[in-house]
């Protein structure tokens, strides 16, 4: 990979995990730095403050060659593993993704060697390209479309890729026991509105190199799009069951937008995106026997006043919003809580392998709601599931937002939710006669195992746009228990039911929270097909 050395003497600032202090600096003795002097996240938010200054530079365009490319052509186009820098020198380094088809996104990378920045120019040279375009048809400035960190998770012996970003401000990452799944990304702005979404994107990176002994690599991230900038720290430590990012953020407002922007209306922060198909609650196609085809299979919730929200995904046959306000924000999540390869019966895909995926703020986020969108896919190839938090208010005009929350990558349920009742699985009935429809969820737990068997269990359930018929609750010889309720809709649009054992104002459950459609929402085949990674 080819390199141009700029070295800036910085002066004796420390890096840490937790947001630092700037002092105060006038106008006079500002100092206009260049993306080679930050070499920390103190730098990097000097960095992007000044930026929100300037008029914004608009994505460069991807050449006609490489924007033309097919998946099957550009799946060719392979980075050279022994063009890695830093490889085997250190514990973790990096590597880089070519641009073209849908990487379109140009970025700018750096290395950061204590107060040293080195610059990584893109090189033709780093990649294999097999038959799938001219090498001489790609010019020698093209950049980077993304990069992603390799190295060993702990007791491993073999070298694995970890973390990557790539694709405006998306990121992934994942454990040693798991695979690629859900993404996370850095914001969103005026998401699920009836307007154009804005997409903010990552423009340049800095890779911290460590040293021989850590546990743990940094990346650096300017965040920029028409109406904003951000800077961004991400403090990854991977783990061979949960593998954990520390993320602090400082986002300013652009003082001069262009005069086609929007501007920020609604802000989703620490948005997860993942894709559903179908799974509980909804069969698949006629010509596809998987019982599940999904990432991820509901969203979790974490509140001050309401404890844990369990809301499975499901599918309506338009774009679906929802939200749960939420005075005290603990933490929200994607996950693919089944695990059992039986639910899903795909060696290719692996979704029995894909990782949840739990957001934890650093402090309680007030007043605010978290925010749920499902589109109905055409196929498991797209992303059509977002979850993001919506602060209530946005920052006074001028002033930044600072943000800090830990991002985990695991396998299965949070192990914090583990003093209530978990909704293992669910199954609908829409045999039932005069237009009736039944639901059967099973929940399941050392909480609900501990329960004396002579105590009665209570059902606590709300309905909207529907009417409750029925509903009993019994207990299972494993100490499971299954909660039968059937309800009839009251209009043609989905049904909102929220469902919870109680002993008595005890909650026994997590509260189960579903929008059921009225009837079983359509395929259109063959637009679904297996995704292979």
């Amino acid at each position: 990979m080819t390199r141009l050395v700029n070295v800036r003497c910085i002066g004796p600032l420390l890096w840490t995990t937790c947001l630092l202090v700037v002092p105060a600096v006038s106008q006079s003795e500002a100092v206009q730095l260049s993306p080679a002097d930050v070499s920390n996240y103190n730098l990097l938010k000097e960095f992007a403050k000044q930026q929100a200054g300037e008029p914004f530079t608009p994505r460069q365009p991807l050449p006609k060659a490489l924007a033309d490319l097919s998946y099957e052509q550009f799946r060719e186009i392979q980075f050279n593993h022994e063009r890695a820098p830093w490889q085997d020198k250190v514990p973790f380094w990096f590597e880089t993704f070519h641009r073209g088809y849908v990487q379109q996104d140009r970025v700018d990378l750096f290395g950061v060697e204590g107060e040293e920045v080195e610059r990584f120019e893109f090189s033709k040279d780093d990649f294999d390209y097999g038959e799938a375009i001219d090498r001489d048809t790609i010019p020698d400035d093209l950049g980077h479309a993304g990069v992603r960190i390799v190295g060993k998770f702990p007791g491993r012996d073999d070298v694995q890729e970890m973390l990557t970003f790539v694709g405006s401000s998306y990121f992934r990452a994942r454990s040693g026991e798991t695979v690629y799944g859900a993404s996370a990304r850095g914001l969103a702005v005026n998401v699920a509105m009836n307007q154009d979404e804005e997409f903010p994107f990552f423009r340049r990176f800095w890779i911290l190199k460590p040293s021989r002994c850590d546990e743990t690599v940094t990346v650096l991230a300017q965040l920029d799009s028409p109406s904003l900038t951000g800077a961004y720290q991400f403090y990854f430590r991977p783990g061979t069951i949960e593998s954990t990012l520390r993320v602090q953020a400082t986002l300013y407002a652009r003082e001069q937008p262009p005069e086609d922007a929007v501007g920020v209306e609604k802000l989703g922060v620490a948005p997860l995106t993942s894709m559903w198909i179908w799974g509980d609650g909804l069969d698949g196609p006629p010509k596809d026997n998987r019982p599940g085809v999904h990432d991820s299979d509901g969203l979790l919730i974490e509140s001050g006043e309401a404890g844990w929200v369990w809301r499975p995904f499901t599918r309506q046959p338009y774009p679906s919003t929802s939200f749960r306000s939420v005075r005290a924000l603990l933490g929200f999540g994607i996950l693919q809580r089944n695990r059992a390869f039986f639910h899903y019966e795909d060696y290719n895909a692996k979704y029995h392998l894909r990782p949840s995926i739990w957001i934890t703020p650093d402090q309680p986020w007030l007043d605010g709601r978290v925010e749920l969108l499902e589109i109905p896919g055409a196929h498991e190839g797209i992303d059509n599931i977002a979850a993001y938090w919506v602060p209530s208010k946005l920052p006074e005009p001028g002033e930044p937002l600072e943000l800090g929350y830990s991002v985990k990558f695991f396998p299965g349920d949070v192990s914090a939710e583990n003093y209530v009742g978990r909704a293992t699985n669910f199954h609908i009935d829409r045999e039932l006669p005069d237009d009736q429809i039944g639901l059967q969820i099973r929940f399941a737990g050392l909480a609900l195992q501990q329960q004396p068997s002579d105590r009665a269990v209570d059902i606590s359930a709300e309905i909207r746009d529907g009417t409750l018929i029925e509903q009993q609750v019994q207990r299972t010889e494993t100490g499971d228990y299954l909660l039968d309720v059937t309800f009839k809709p009251s209009g043609d649009g989905p049904v909102d039911l929220s469902l919870r054992l109680v002993d008595g104002s005890r909650p026994l459950t997590e509260l189960f929270s579903y929008l059921c459609p009225r009837d079983q929402p359509e395929f259109v085949y063959p637009s679904v097909y297996t995704r292979q990674e």
